[in-house]
């Protein structure tokens, strides 16, 4: 759902000329940088995590604008999930197009996931775990709920469980406010546009055929009560989710968020994500689209990760929030290896320990 550098040139005169972004002091930041002794460590990075091996398959499922080796990429997640001995696949799906069609091309990849599953020994290939960023999300949802395999098996009958993390299930506000400003008359240019551009990280056949307009009414918020009364969730397959908060300039969470996230949120010393720590571009973008996703400026925007609402990110059994914007959720920030410099949020644990659970959660041991 990331909107990238064609999202920015669609928004940025209206969202970024409106919306400027905020820069804070950061002296309390670098007065309380230190992890001063082990027991503090042990606070911030958490217990190792530990367990078995998936028994299935994990398949990483991205979001708009992405691939599987861009910048809203899976920042070395797979590698550290087999490192672990987990068998996994990272899924390439169009970038730009809506979710009936990159559901499609995931469903292929559940299938690539099953079949690399049959060739390593204690992998169980009747079925797989889904583990969804943003967009990726609704397209997994829609190939449990709507899809079956080349042999005519419904995959609500090949996959385990859905784990989705910031994904629009209600809709994303920018989605809404990019389509109210793009001219209909424009769609052949800007999907011509679209598909160059993909060309730059995706392969060539996945760039083909952008549909942008079909991309952002599957994830606005105009389309998801449509979308979600279409797409149920099929019994007998495990939903999770997780949701990213983050912050223009607040050191530290507040009641509000933790209110919004059910009061779950694990953070170290309760403090806040911050927007900074990405290139100056993704930056500004993230301050630019997170009070059109909130709703609001501040204290009245509706808890966010700068794409996705916590509300919106709320689906099947969720199991709470963590301090990090839709960029940090996978690992795409600029020194991304370890925690991150203030929060101390690690998305490589956070994943490890989200595998490792998989089967248990999903009851599937």
């Amino acid at each position: 759902m990331n909107l990238g550098r064609l999202g920015r040139a669609l928004f940025a005169a209206s969202a970024i000329a409106m919306i400027p972004g905020c820069a804070a002091d950061d002296s309390e930041q670098e007065e309380e940088d230190g992890v001063e002794s082990a027991e503090d460590m042990l606070a911030t990075i958490g217990e190792e995590p530990r367990g078995a091996p998936s028994r299935h398959a994990i398949v990483l499922a991205h979001g708009f604008d992405a691939s599987d080796t861009n910048r809203w990429s899976f920042n070395g997640v797979a590698e550290a999930l087999e490192r672990d001995g987990h068998v996994v696949h990272s899924a390439r799906v169009q970038p730009y197009r809506g979710v009936p069609d990159r559901a499609e091309e995931l469903a292929r990849h559940v299938d690539l996931a099953r079949a690399e599953c049959k060739t390593r020994p204690g992998c169980d290939a009747s079925k797989v775990h889904i583990l969804a960023h943003s967009m990726g999300g609704l397209d997994s949802r829609y190939v449990v709920a709507k899809l079956s395999d080349p042999g005519g098996v419904p995959y609500s009958k090949l996959v385990a469980s859905v784990t989705t993390i910031s994904s629009p299930h209600r809709g994303t506000a920018i989605a809404d406010k990019v389509l109210a400003i793009l001219p209909g008359a424009a769609d052949p240019v800007i999907n011509t546009l679209a598909g160059l551009w993909a060309r730059t990280f995706t392969d060539r056949d996945l760039a083909e055929g952008s549909d942008l307009r079909a991309a952002l009414v599957g994830i606005s918020e105009v389309n998801s009560a449509s979308f979600n009364s279409e797409v149920k969730n099929a019994p007998g397959v495990y939903y999770q989710s997780w949701a990213g908060i983050t912050s223009h300039v607040d050191f530290h969470i507040d009641r509000r968020e933790i209110e919004a996230c059910d009061g779950k949120v694990e953070s170290y010393k309760n403090r806040h994500d911050r927007m900074f720590d990405h290139d100056p571009v993704s930056s500004a973008q993230l301050q630019a689209s997170a009070p059109i996703v909130g709703h609001g400026l501040g204290g009245a925007a509706d808890p966010n990760d700068g794409m996705v609402t916590v509300e919106s990110a709320k689906w099947g059994v969720f199991r709470g929030c963590f301090p990090a914007d839709h960029m940090d959720e996978v690992g795409q920030r600029i020194g991304s290896d370890g925690p991150a410099k203030w929060s101390r949020f690690d998305h490589i644990r956070f994943y490890r320990r989200v595998a490792f659970e998989l089967d248990a959660a999903s009851g599937r041991r």
